[in-house]
């Protein structure tokens, strides 16, 4: 192990997000971890999560537990997911397949933008790691569609859809236009019978939504504000999580992203419906310190903060998180 691995694994999270901020370009650190106008959705992630309390239950004699779990058909190590994020070339030169290669050290899925710089199938090829598409809703249907048997035939585990993706992203004041557009019942059913895999659609943040999506027949959807990089003045993911479990929680799988950092806040998910969370900035700031051992690290660590919190709560499986392991403060 050389110096530079022995010092990324020595860190904590605030000290690798300080070490990617001194190597990553000032601009794309801001396009990274910024959010839209006032940042006020961005804010309320993280303090909606930290109303979230623990129960701390110890006199149980539990000293393992289970972290393996089964996301869009694939069994994986963790229930942490990489999230999406574009253009990772910027923040370090092997960008996705970095990612890609950490993800497989820590035993965990890889959601996948359709901008990278690399193909799913070089990402699978090289690594063999379980990779969901995550697409754009395009204007240009016929592409889109295209696109999703494309995504397929790469060897890709699952696809779907970024559905609060056809306004772009917007940090503080300025805009990243796409060439998106809404999408409909219908679009969705369309696209949705375009493949044999697991399909998803990302950006669910009412139960209006999560009943439309699952009437279009989709297998899976995440709960997410685009780590608040769309809409200001939004809810928290998390706020929003325990009505739409209640609605459609026993007809689609539940993911959820927005503000994750610990895993003290994965396992506040898990007791919430979510089977799966997914993490965008601690993963870049991974992978702005030290590329796919810096990307490894982040997940090992937060895998590892996950297994010390389910001890501590009395939790043996993350496939059966008890409700009654928070309080809503």
């Amino acid at each position: 192990m050389s110096s530079e691995e022995r010092r990324i694994e020595e860190m904590n999270l605030d000290q690798i997000r300080a070490l990617a901020e001194q190597r990553v370009n000032p601009e794309v650190w801001e396009w990274v971890n910024g959010g839209t106008e006032t940042e006020s959705t961005l804010q309320r992630n993280r303090l909606a999560l930290e109303r979230i309390m623990l129960r701390l239950k110890v006199i149980h004699g539990l000293e393992t537990v289970n972290t393996r779990v089964n996301i869009l058909g694939q069994t994986v190590g963790t229930p942490i997911i990489v999230a999406p994020f574009a253009r990772m070339n910027r923040v370090h030169p092997e960008a996705e397949m970095a990612i890609a290669r950490g993800a497989e050290k820590a035993g965990a899925m890889m959601f996948l933008g359709p901008v990278s710089s690399y193909s799913i199938k070089e990402i699978v090829e090289a690594t063999g790691i379980r990779v969901a598409w995550n697409g754009d809703p395009l204007k240009d249907r016929k592409k889109l569609l295209t696109l999703i048997r494309q995504a397929e035939k790469a060897g890709s585990c699952a696809v779907g859809l970024c559905a609060d993706d056809f306004q772009g992203i917007k940090i503080r004041d300025r805009l990243r236009v796409l060439p998106t557009a809404s999408l409909s019942k219908e679009a969705v059913r369309e696209a949705r019978q375009e493949t044999s895999l697991p399909f998803f659609l990302k950006g669910i943040m009412t139960v209006e939504d999560a009943l439309t999506a699952a009437e279009a027949g989709v297998d899976a959807i995440v709960v997410s504000n685009h780590g608040g990089r769309v809409l200001d003045g939004c809810q928290a993911s998390i706020e929003v999580l325990p009505e739409i479990v209640k609605a459609v929680g026993s007809s689609v799988e539940i993911l959820i992203d927005g503000g994750f950092r610990r895993g003290t806040d994965v396992l506040k998910a898990l007791a919430l419906g979510a089977k799966g969370v997914l993490v965008g900035r601690p993963i870049c700031w991974g992978l702005g310190a030290g590329g796919s051992d810096g990307v490894a690290h982040v997940l090992q660590m937060l895998t590892s903060e996950l297994i010390r919190t389910m001890i501590l709560t009395n939790v043996p499986d993350v496939k059966h998180v008890p409700r009654d392991t928070i309080v809503m403060m």
